[in-house]
């Protein structure tokens, strides 16, 4: 089961992400704080940045960035780790 969570991007009490594959402080954070409707309005939105940007996921660097812009888009702020 999902937990219903108020949603750091839209502010909304829904229905979480739930289990979203990604590593470290960015999965918990996504996962304990981020609506499921938000969640997929950034895996369609997701795709255009990285066309944009010109990201290759598959570089450390790439991915890095990557994952700022995801935390950009979703509301999370920094990670306490890097404050």
């Amino acid at each position: 089961m999902v937990a219903v969570v108020i949603c750091a991007r839209c502010g909304q009490e829904r229905e979480g992400a739930g289990k979203v594959g990604l590593p470290g402080s960015l999965g918990a954070d996504i996962e304990s704080r981020i609506c499921a409707e938000c969640w997929k309005e950034w895996l369609s939105t997701q795709i255009r940045v990285i066309n944009h940007y010109g990201l290759r996921p598959a570089q450390r660097e790439d991915r890095e960035k990557l994952y700022e812009l995801t935390r950009e888009f979703l509301q999370l702020g920094v990670p306490a780790s890097e404050v």
